[in-house]
């Protein structure tokens, strides 16, 4: 089925924005909920004798791949050149000012 034109610009203004730091503020975004989520649990509330209760094993998961996530994020941010202005990063488009398009 033939894509209209709406759809088509869409999709065109994905590659419109700047990925890397549209991925930075989303990742920056889950790192806040995860903290939140640990911050809103007190371990020595938490029933380990209960084979039942799984909340200290998803934590573990949580803060085990805290450490990757961050990092991740850190070179988000310098790759992307992140200036903290969410909206003017996205729409930077500094992949442009490389590409040396020429035409015949």
């Amino acid at each position: 089925m033939a894509e209209n034109i709406e759809d088509l610009q869409d999709k065109l203004r994905l590659y419109e924005q700047n990925g890397a730091a549209k991925l930075y503020y989303s990742l920056n975004r889950k790192m806040n909920e995860m903290a939140d989520l640990m911050n809103s649990k007190n371990l020595s509330k938490i029933s380990v004798d209960d084979p039942k209760d799984k909340t200290f094993d998803r934590l573990k998961i949580i803060w085990q791949d805290a450490a990757s996530i961050a990092t991740s994020v850190d070179a988000l941010g310098k790759l992307a050149k992140i200036t903290g202005a969410e909206e003017t990063d996205i729409n930077n488009k500094p992949f442009l000012d490389t590409l040396a398009i020429k035409r015949d």
